[in-house]
């Protein structure tokens, strides 16, 4: 008897292991197919992402064929991992909108689209967190997209930029404000760009805020500098002239922060127009004629930083 219900058993799970196997056997590409196209005609946010998980796998395997089944699955791959992406930008879902654009960059490296909602995605992490996490690779993205802008290559819409002015402006101060932390000049060359576009860039007190930083330090490393040195010293009156024009490139740049910054209503606008005042006593030996100051260099050409 116990023979007998060995023999059982084991025909029972034969019947099993044989029905696993071929439940197991991979769809067809038809059938592959028609997952897909059922699921994509859902309006269920689930089905569709399966569809798109779905839509990659079928193009790993049968990417390379050419037929109408490849077209199709590609286009709602494409379209479904777009329209991913620019809510991942829009939400501030810095993981999943890097995720997509990347996958988008390695097959349209050239998307200027794409290269400056990255550069913006970097930034706003940045920007919200503190999280450099990003940043090196927004740097990259807002190169490439800068060099595309300069060659005539633009977007279809610069969104979520007005236009392109304002787009090409805060490409460049992205760049600035993600390369400040590693290398202030640098930073501050690209928010001096950022400040040559008729945008709200150049009209914010925060450009020339950081412009301000950057003259901050090398002020103090000049001065560090001027101290080691004597009155006899060949470079002495050298260096000291060029303490002095770092302090009015300094005085610039907060005189055009406290103009917009008191418009803005910034509440470090206190903060900067004590700092200009102390800077302005010490250049001039008294405040007399500041507000004149701040009047005539906001209607000046904004100097150079990269020049020290």
């Amino acid at each position: 008897m116990r023979n007998l219900f060995t023999a059982v058993i084991l025909l029972v799970m034969a019947a099993v292991l044989s029905q696993a196997a071929f439940a197991q056997k991979p769809k067809s590409r038809d059938d592959a197919f028609m997952e897909i196209a059922v699921l994509s005609k859902s309006r269920k946010p689930e089905d569709l992402d399966k569809a798109y998980q779905l839509g990659k796998e079928f193009l790993a395997t049968y990417g390379k064929d050419k037929n109408d089944q490849v077209t199709k699955i590609k286009s709602f791959v494409d379209k479904y991992r777009e329209h991913a992406f620019y809510v991942a930008v829009d939400g501030k879902k810095f993981a999943e909108a890097f995720a997509a654009g990347k996958e988008m960059l390695a097959e349209q490296p050239d998307n200027a689209e794409v290269l400056m909602n990255l550069a913006y995605t970097g930034y706003n992490s940045y920007s919200v967190n503190r999280d450099r996490t990003y940043a090196d690779e927004s740097i990259g993205f807002a190169k490439k997209a800068i060099a595309l802008f300069d060659s005539g290559k633009y977007p279809k819409v610069f969104a979520p930029f007005k236009d392109k002015t304002e787009a090409s402006a805060f490409l460049h101060f992205i760049e600035g404000t993600l390369l400040f932390d590693v290398d202030k000049k640098a930073g501050a060359s690209e928010i001096y760009k950022a400040a040559q576009y008729d945008s709200i860039v150049k009209n914010s007190a925060d450009t020339y805020s950081v412009l301000a930083t950057y003259y901050e330090g090398v002020y103090e490393k000049g001065s560090n500098e001027l101290k080691s040195k004597n009155p006899n010293d060949a470079d002495f009156n050298s260096v000291t002239d060029k303490i002095n024009k770092v302090i009015d490139q300094m005085m610039d740049a907060y005189a055009r922060a406290v103009k917009r910054g008191e418009a803005e209503k910034n509440p470090n606008a206190p903060q900067w127009r004590q700092r200009l005042v102390e800077i302005y006593k010490f250049r001039n030996k008294s405040d007399a004629g500041l507000a004149e100051y701040i009047n005539v260099v906001d209607n000046a050409p904004l100097p150079d930083p990269s020049v020290f």
